[in-house]
């Protein structure tokens, strides 16, 4: 009896080890929920046309695992950052008015759009 307890012993210590160890290595899972846009904002409202003064916009979205796309009918956007939910806004003197830009947050689970008017004028 006593020969037997021993591989048992040795089996429970082996299986607590094995079962204990924590994956150091392994990256966090991105838990996606449906986007949702927080917050857009633009440092200001009117611009000069031009490109000079620009208006930087920027989009606070939650969700996880996140994409943006920006649309705007006349004028030029150029993605700010490594993830792209900030933008700088320009338009030429073709451009001039009020103009809307729409920000499209997606992911796996929808994708969510808002808007913000910017008024490029002539100084």
């Amino acid at each position: 009896m006593k020969y037997l307890a021993l591989p048992i012993l040795v089996f429970s210590i082996l299986l607590t080890s094995i079962g204990c160890k924590k994956d150091t290595n392994k990256e966090p899972d991105i838990v996606t929920t449906t986007p949702e846009i927080i917050n857009l904002t633009a440092d200001k409202n009117e611009i000069k046309y031009g490109g000079e003064d620009p208006a930087i916009i920027s989009c606070d979205a939650s969700g996880g695992n996140l994409s943006y796309q920006w649309e705007v009918d006349l004028g030029d956007i150029f993605v700010l950052n490594d993830d792209g939910s900030q933008v700088r806004f320009t338009g030429s003197e073709c451009c001039i008015g009020e103009k809307i830009i729409k920000c499209t947050v997606t992911n796996d689970k929808g994708s969510v759009s808002k808007i913000i008017a910017i008024n490029i004028f002539i100084p």
